[in-house]
């Protein structure tokens, strides 16, 4: 792995909005950036008008290249650019592997109308070797998704906002139930990465308590299980409720501790919500400052790497979210 953003550019204005958020992350770190247009062929039998297209397409590819080339320059940044022919989700997977990071638009410029995660976004996100960034459409820096757009935030799937579970007695006290229940939970200036039963064992953990860390931002641990999680008695059992939220706390407070061992001036908490996991991050990507998720949740489908909360928050959120693979050190 090396100390490089990977950033895919087409000029589309949804790469320019994931090429701004690349910049300034790569200038927070101190790395270079490399930035990748990738062409087609033309995709039709004669040799002479593909090599003439593909020309074209190189003139045309360095051109948009040299415009995100020259906004890296303007930062101080070290950057190089490339135009490749190929797949451009193969083309990125493949350049991800000598990567630190990759950060892609959600959807570029030959994405579907109305499509709502793009090919290349879904593909890198799901096989890329390095972390990868997806940058919503509407997202501009320093703006939270909900300023952004109210229209976009109440196409959200699902109803109302979920109850935080108090902690059992003895526990921390960081689930509690909000003061009113008519008030929108807000994570504004605060990195959220989703934490299931495999608790620091999942690298989105250490990924996102290193974000949080660099750029002095709270962390916050989102957890959820749905209401049939073990069976569907135990919401009506006084003593099942007690145990199943205990066995819960410990699991959340075991991972807090270990960040906090590892990261101690970094002000991170964990919240627990009884709803399903998917719902409660899409709603969290309203106002956070950025989303961090595994490929693949704790008793996810051997064989599926990109699970299916991952895929519903990518598809629905509204800030830019952060994939980790399983097997990446962070």
């Amino acid at each position: 792995m090396e100390e490089v953003v990977l950033v895919g550019f087409d000029g589309s204005e949804t790469s320019g909005r994931a090429l701004d958020w690349a910049l300034s992350e790569a200038r927070s770190r101190g790395w270079r950036v490399r930035l990748v247009t990738v062409i087609s062929a033309a995709g039709v039998d004669d040799p002479q008008v593909d090599h003439q297209y593909l020309a074209s397409a190189r003139r045309g590819g360095e051109g948009v290249l040299q415009t995100a080339l020259d906004r890296a320059g303007a930062m101080g940044l070290q950057a190089e650019g490339h135009v490749v022919s190929g797949d451009p989700s193969e083309v990125l997977v493949d350049e991800s592997a000598s990567a630190g990071l990759a950060v892609v638009g959600k959807r570029g410029r030959g994405g579907f109308a109305g499509r709502l995660l793009g090919s290349v976004s879904s593909g890198l996100a799901a096989h890329g070797e390095c972390p990868t960034v997806v940058v919503p459409e509407r997202w501009t820096p320093g703006t939270t998704a909900a300023e952004i757009s109210d229209e976009a935030a109440a196409a959200l799937p699902g109803g109302p906002v979920p109850w935080l579970v108090p902690s059992p007695q003895g526990g921390t006290d960081q689930g509690l139930h909000p003061p009113d229940p008519n008030e929108k939970f807000s994570y504004a200036g605060q990195v959220v990465v989703g934490v299931d039963a495999a608790g620091s064992s999942n690298p989105a953990v250490w990924a996102a308590a290193e974000t949080a860390s660099r750029h002095a931002i709270p962390l916050r641990m989102l957890s959820a299980r749905a209401p049939f999680y073990r069976d569907s008695l135990w919401l009506d059992n006084v003593a099942g409720a007690q145990r199943f939220r205990e066995e819960v706390t410990a699991e959340l407070d075991a991972a807090l501790g270990e960040v906090r061992g590892r990261y101690p001036e970094l002000d991170a908490s964990w919240n627990f919500y009884v709803t399903k996991p998917a719902e409660v991050l899409i709603h969290a990507t309203r106002t956070a400052e950025l989303m961090v998720l595994g490929t693949r949740g704790h008793g996810g489908f051997p064989g599926l790497l990109l699970g299916s909360v991952s895929q519903a928050v990518l598809h629905h959120g509204l800030c830019p979210m952060m994939v980790v693979p399983r097997g990446v050190q962070v």
